[in-house]
């Protein structure tokens, strides 16, 4: 790790889109606010992705904080905590990402390094979504700065040689090491068609590779508003609070055991 790392901070991130970084994020947040009884910030820093499928409720969003990020304007903790989306029942928070493309390459290093200085001022742990293109201060920062890291992937190919030309264009620049990051295969079906975790690991040289199920409900959440760790799918909800649950011990949290998640007990609020 380099010097610039917070144990409190916790960077997903992809060499590829639409490969549920977003969801994964969220839903790992939701499940670390259940096992502990820390306050919890996620931060999405995708460029291209708001993120606000899951937040109808949001009202702030990243762009809307430019003027502030580059002032250095945001001191009010309340006024900072009120620009995020609460997780209704659970103390857990989420500001929306970015929604002009014209702004995306605008964003400077110093302003996200504030942005996360003042988010891990306020809250316990703070989890990023970096998304899938780390060619931007938003999401390379958000790599660079991160305690831990975690590079999702699926078994597609072409998502699979991505991620060679991000270790190579970014990741190695960044002093960035297979060894800094955890490795998931999300989306992941045993088929014949399809490479296994173990093979991928191997080609790839991967020492950990946790793999979370893919399940059909993926796109149904995006239409109703709702994080995937919500529906009742035991294989799905299990993977991800393993990945919580492993978050939390590295950070060193006091964790307890999760209640099984009721359908319908979920809402957001500001």
């Amino acid at each position: 790790m380099n010097p610039q790392t917070n144990n409190r901070l916790a960077t997903f991130f992809s060499a590829g889109g639409n490969v549920g970084v977003t969801n994964t994020v969220y839903s790992v947040a939701l499940a670390l606010s259940k096992l502990s009884e820390v306050k919890i910030g996620v931060l999405s820093l995708n460029a291209w992705d708001d993120g606000s499928d899951y937040l109808p409720e949001a009202k702030d969003f990243l762009d809307t904080l430019k003027p502030r990020l580059a002032g250095k304007q945001l001191d009010d903790n309340d006024d900072f905590l009120n620009r995020f989306v609460k997780v209704e029942g659970n103390d857990l928070y989420i500001l929306p990402g970015n929604r002009n493309a014209r702004l995306v390459r605008s964003f400077k290093v110093e302003e996200v390094s504030y942005l996360i200085d003042r988010s891990l001022q306020v809250f316990d742990v703070v989890l990023i979504d970096a998304g899938g293109h780390i060619d931007n201060a938003l999401s390379a920062q958000a790599v660079y700065e991160a305690g831990h890291r975690y590079a999702i992937l699926t078994q597609q190919p072409k998502v699979l040689k991505r991620f060679n030309q991000l270790e190579e264009d970014i990741l190695t620049p960044l002093s960035i090491e297979k060894r800094h990051i955890r490795f998931i295969l999300n989306k992941y079906q045993e088929k014949a068609h399809l490479l296994d975790s173990k093979k991928i690991a191997k080609e790839k040289e991967l020492q950990d590779v946790h793999t979370i199920p893919f399940t059909e409900d993926g796109i149904i959440s995006e239409l109703e508003n709702r994080f995937l760790y919500t529906y009742t799918n035991q294989k799905y909800q299990a993977s991800i609070e393993q990945l919580a649950k492993d978050l939390g011990k590295d950070m060193a949290l006091s964790l307890k055991e999760i209640a099984p998640v009721k359908k319908g007990l979920f809402r957001l609020s500001k």
